[in-house]
């Protein structure tokens, strides 16, 4: 027998099992609930407390609040439901907790970026060249160094501080306001100022600001797909659900919980905040995303040593653990050139016998100046910037510069369904009729899913009719038994569907029943068309209607007085309306009995103004449960009159237009329900029941049981989300580039194949493991998804677990995937892709900050463009390293052989001097390099296969072009040097040449010589690199060449400010002499002709022996430009 004791020993008996929270005294929490439940038995929670901090991060500790009812949760957290938090709580548990946000990042760290751009190798190159300029007092030398440093670092930090400035802009809050009741009162407050105990009411259009546990709900339904990946909204219930049932109490399936930023979709409702900013599901998703992908399983970490420490460190500091493989790969290579140069360095002390001087010095700087590009970062960074300012026109934004590189080797996409292959609403695909046995399509040919443009015609082309050949229903005259199933979908009906004050069409309510509305408008009969404001007879008040909807669990026996609502047709009046009404609107709304998750079925009452104030019933909801309702089905009706308006009512309460619903019947109609789910459709019923006259009369008499009753079946109707429009050929686009796309998707597994096979990511040959649930995908172990004969397209009732198991499947295969996404339920995923494309309007902050690149307006179409930028950018970074790097082969070739000629000092002379070589790589070959950035892409760009990352961005190809380019740029420029020095200047190297001019003219005139050779061979082989394979006289089949050359203005004058150049160098006094070391020339013009002639034709025929013919084709790694796009498409893809 319960014991109910008085308020003080109810306090002593149970303060040990209540906690004791911050502004709340024990006693105050007990008087607050009804001596009935003081006994009750308290919240299960953890043994070592209630209300814990972890680190810097309050984490309310309320466990599994969904399993027990919800005045167990307010005991627990000391609130009154009734009258909220007091202003002594609500200071107290916002100091101890925080505010309700998810943790911030950190911001854009000037400090790391800064540091990123000064820690890399040809950085620590070029100030190790300038201290030894320095050193031997070179100011000159030294201080154009200093400006070549400045200028890398200031360029690539400001690109990068900008695109991070960029990502910054697009964060924004999820739920900005809350509606909470707070010492008896309701206030409208930010959302970040919510704590633990809040009692927050909301309504439809509202975004949950924190983590609740409903106590009340009216026909609430929300919509958790950013959460749960799941397309239609979740009924929710109050009821504590069963801790037996452990497979069914997931997030999407706990009934009883409002999660933090979804959207209330329908009703209203109130629940007790039970979770704050990183408590919340969604904080707990952040949470994950910052750990450490080495902890272990039960949390710890294993310790390294300190060696390992330090070694990652240092690796972490200079970029060669962390990035793109880009990133990682020039690091790598920066490294390499840096060992090169300490060797060429080394070289030089050897070759004077390690007798070191300021002559030594200077000639080891020019040499290890040679080694590197000094512009490469400079170059690099502004062509990627340039390549994200060209995406950012595409709807792209470029969080991370990086990732441009990356996406030119995708091979895998594994995209999320809902709002980004479809267009996350809901529309009216078929209806079919029970009076004519007959099915019907209704197209959607409108901009939006909310627009109600499109024709409904009769049969259906999913059964391989042709569209064009089907009969279009007139929408002013519709069949009478068309008319009556669509009246009851119009009318059975919540929805509103207007447009703004800006013209743009909005819906509001449930999804479903928006689609319905719209299909309804399309034939002239929208709920305002029909339905006239205001209700006749009873009318419930909204506070009684709150109050008496506290679950929206009904009884069997429960009366109309407490179960039915009251119209909203008021809010309609004043609307815009988008069909033409007739002069006298039919129906008068009377009454509701909202849709149920224990009958899953809703009930809508009218009064039927032109059939004598008849009361009629319309109710929609899944097919089973309808059906139960129904005892008769609609056939052959006698009316077809064309005024909808006016004529009277083709179904009848008895006989007349109806049939006894048989078992036969009903088999018929659940095999047509499959046959459109089997379509990827959700199916719902429809039916109509005219009600005895005393209905009328006895309106609050009446129970739901007896209402629901008795119906006439009418029909089915087929909604889906549809895909967008462009989905269909961005998913051929990536196709035909060697690019498989994967669904993977909170639906059912029969909604996704359908969507899957309709946009083109399943073809008809597919295997049977092609389209999987999460379930038989899980299930597998490592090994038995590695037999398969390739990944799942499909996977179904996906988690996030799911879909970072799919990655790590991929990387096994050796493929590069992409992920995209726009709900909490993706950032997982998004953050261990390779690359992460987040959505940029319907993402939240979590899955952004998780996203390597952002797309702003949704669209998986604009993915496609990504990827062919990425393409683009991956092969001009290609073009400009191989016109960076093959002056510094033929640098590196000229310097050192240079070392042979010795003056009579012994000491050796150099063919260039640093500065001349700093102009080179600097000024002549940085300026084309980044017209080559900016380079058009190939006609093929979107029609092969992704490059092999494994190889990257240095592939034979390339380091073949770039050492024989640079091979023949040496050697001509070492031939001219000789031919000067040994031929007109016979022999005399002079003395102490490296610095003065007297004595020294033969020298500084073949100088003169090798830097015009250098930078003319420089230029021309950029205009070369427009094409790796074509000749440069024949870019384009039937095109004069020089318009080929006019195309791209940038590279164009950039060549034409180089030659430029020359004249001013060789021939403006003292600067020629002085700061350059070279003199005047006049004669030796034609060897610098013959030279650079001998230079190009050697080039023209590499391209047509090796990149044309395929000569060497088994060691390069890419076939030769001849190979059929065929071969290539079908090749292995790594």
């Amino acid at each position: 027998m319960k014991n109910n004791p008085s308020q003080d020993d109810s306090s002593s008996s149970t303060s040990s099992s209540i906690p004791q929270l911050p502004g709340s005294s024990r006693k105050a929490a007990i008087e607050s609930q009804p001596a009935s439940e003081v006994d009750e038995p308290p919240i299960p929670r953890p043994a070592s407390g209630e209300f814990t901090r972890s680190g810097a991060a309050p984490v309310v500790i309320v466990d599994s609040p969904h399993l027990v009812d919800a005045a167990h949760v307010a005991r627990f957290l000391q609130v009154n439901l009734l009258n909220g938090l007091d202003a002594t709580q609500v200071v107290e548990r916002l100091k101890a907790f925080g505010p309700n946000q998810l943790k911030e990042q950190g911001g854009v760290s000037i400090v790391k970026i800064l540091w990123a751009q000064v820690a890399n190798a040809l950085t620590l190159v070029l100030v190790g060249a300038m201290a030894l300029s320095f050193g031997v007092k070179d100011w000159v030398e030294g201080g154009v160094i200093t400006a070549v440093i400045m200028v890398n670092v200031v360029v690539g930090f400001w690109q990068e501080y900008k695109a991070e400035k960029t990502m910054d802009s697009l964060r924004s809050l999820s739920s900005p306001t809350a509606k909470v009741i707070r010492a008896g009162g309701a206030d409208v407050i930010s959302s970040t100022d919510i704590v633990p105990g809040d009692i927050i009411t909301f309504r439809t259009g509202d975004l949950i600001p924190a983590d609740l546990r409903l106590f009340q709900a009216s026909n609430l339904e929300i919509d958790e797909a950013l959460l749960t990946g799941e397309s239609l909204p979740v009924s929710k219930t109050v009821a504590s659900l069963s801790a037996d049932n452990k497979e069914g109490n997931g997030i999407g399936d706990r009934t009883n919980m409002a999660w933090s930023s979804t959207l209330v979709t329908k009703g209203h409702g109130k629940g007790v905040v039970v979770g704050t900013g990183m408590s919340t599901q969604i904080g707990q998703i952040a949470t994950a995303l910052g750990e450490d992908p080495t902890a272990r399983r039960d949390g710890s970490q294993p310790k390294p040593s300190i060696l390992t420490k330090m070694k990652n460190t240092v690796l972490d500091w200079f970029g060669m653990r962390k990035g793109t493989p880009l990133q990682i790969k020039l690091n790598k290579f920066a490294f390499v050139l840096l060992f090169l140069a300490a060797i060429t360095v080394i070289i030089v002390f050897a070759a004077a016998k390690f007798h070191i001087n300021d002559q030594v010095l200077l000639y080891a700087i020019a040499l290890g100046i040679g080694v590197i590009p000094e512009s490469l970062i400079a170059v690099l960074t502004v062509t990627m910037s340039i390549g994200a300012k060209r995406m950012a026109q595409r709807n792209v934004v470029v969080r991370k510069l990086d990732a441009l590189e990356a996406l030119g080797g995708i091979t895998d996409i594994c995209s999320d369904k809902t709002g980004t292959l479809t267009q996350g609403k809901m529309v009216v695909r078929r209806v079919w009729l029970a009076a004519s046995r007959s099915v019907f399509t209704v197209e959607s040919s409108g901009s939006s899913a909310l627009d109600p443009v499109g024709g409904v015609f009769i049969g259906s082309d999913a059964d391989g009719i042709d569209k064009t050949k089907m009969a279009q229903i007139d929408p002013a005259q519709p069949p009478a038994e068309l008319r009556d199933f669509t009246v009851a979908a119009s009318l059975c009906n919540n929805a509103i569907v207007h447009r703004n004050k800006d013209g743009e069409l909005k819906g509001e309510g449930d999804p479903t029943e928006i689609a319905l509305q719209v299909y309804a408008q399309k034939l002239s009969l929208g709920r305002p068309s029909l339905a006239r404001s205001g209700t006749s007879g009873t009318k419930h008040s909204s506070d009684n209607d709150s109050d008496s909807s506290s679950s929206s669990e009904r009884a069997d026996g429960q009366s109309i007085k407490s179960a039915l609502t009251a119209s909203s047709d008021s809010s309609i009046e004043s609307l815009p309306t988008m069909v033409n009404p007739s002069s006298a609107k039919r129906y008068t709304h009377r009454a509701e009995f909202p849709f149920d998750s224990s009958v899953k079925r809703m009930t809508s009452i009218y009064v039927d103004h032109f059939d004598a104030d008849a009361v009629v019933a319309f109710q929609k909801g899944a097919i089973e449960r309808v059906l139960d309702s129904c005892v008769r089905v609609a056939v052959n009706p006698s009316s077809t009159s064309a005024d909808s308006a006016s004529s009277e009512s083709e179904i009848e309460e008895h006989g007349g237009n109806t049939e006894v619903l048989t078992q036969a019947m009903k088999d018929q109609i659940l095999e047509e329900a499959e046959r459109l789910a089997n379509e990827g459709l959700r199916v719902l019923a429809l039916a109509v029941r005219y009600l005895p006259a005393e209905f009328g009369v006895s309106v609050t008499a009446w129970k739901r049981e007896e209402v629901e009753r008795d119906f006439v079946f009418l029909g089915l109707a087929g909604i889906y989300d549809p895909p967008r429009e462009e989905t269909r050929g961005a998913v051929e686009a990536c196709r035909g580039a060697g690019i498989i796309v994967h669904m993977l998707t909170g639906d059912h597994v029969t909604t996704a194949r359908a969507i899957a096979r309709e946009v083109g990511i399943i073809q008809p040959d597919s295997p049977p493991s092609a389209v999987m649930t999460a379930a038989q995908f899980d299930a597998l172990s490592e090994a038995e998804v590695d037999a398969l004969p390739d990944l799942p397209l499909v996977i179904a009732r996906c988690s996030p677990e799911t879909k970072v198991r799919m990655i790590a499947a991929g990387r096994r295969r050796g493929r590069f995937l992409a992920m995209t996404g726009d709900g909490v339920n993706d950032a997982p995923s998004l953050k261990q892709a390779p690359v992460g494309i987040g959505m940029g309007m319907a993402g939240t902050d979590v899955a952004k900050d998780a996203s390597d690149l952002i797309l702003t307006d949704d669209n998986f179409d604009s993915i496609r463009w990504a990827i062919c930028e990425g393409r683009i950018i991956f092969d001009n970074i290609q073009r400009f390293l191989i016109a960076l790097l093959v002056a510094n082969v033929g640098e590196v070739i000229l310097l050192l052989v240079g070392l042979a000629f010795r003056d009579k000092h012994q000491e050796s002379v150099f063919p260039l001097s640093p500065l001349q070589i700093l102009w080179v790589n600097m000024v002549t070959a940085s300026l084309p390099a980044v017209g080559l950035g900016v380079e058009a892409p190939a006609a093929n760009i979107m029609r092969r296969p992704p490059a092999s990352l494994k190889s990257g961005i240095f592939s034979r190809n390339v380091i073949a072009d770039m050492l024989f380019y640079g091979f023949v740029m040496g050697v001509t420029c070492l031939l001219s040097f000789v031919a000067l020095v040994y031929g007109a200047g016979h022999g005399d190297l002079g003395e102490n040449c490296n610095e003065t001019f007297a004595g020294c003219e033969s020298i500084y005139r073949a100088r003169s010589v090798v830097f015009a050779i250098l930078t003319f061979e420089n230029l021309l082989v950029a205009w070369e690199l427009k094409s790796l394979d074509r000749s440069m006289f024949d870019l384009n089949p039937g095109r004069m060449f020089w318009k080929d050359l006019w195309a791209n203005q940038m590279l164009f004058w950039s060549v034409i400010f180089g030659f430029g150049t020359v004249p001013l160098c060789l021939y403006t006094p003292r600067f020629n002499t002085v700061v350059f070391r070279h003199a005047p020339i006049g004669w030796e013009w034609g060897i610098i002709a013959g030279m650079t002639i001998i230079f190009i034709a050697s080039v023209e025929l590499w391209k047509f022996l090796v990149r044309r013919r395929g000569w060497g084709g088994k060691w390069l790694s890419a076939p030769a430009a001849g190979v059929p796009l065929s071969v290539l498409v079908t090749r292995d893809v790594v």
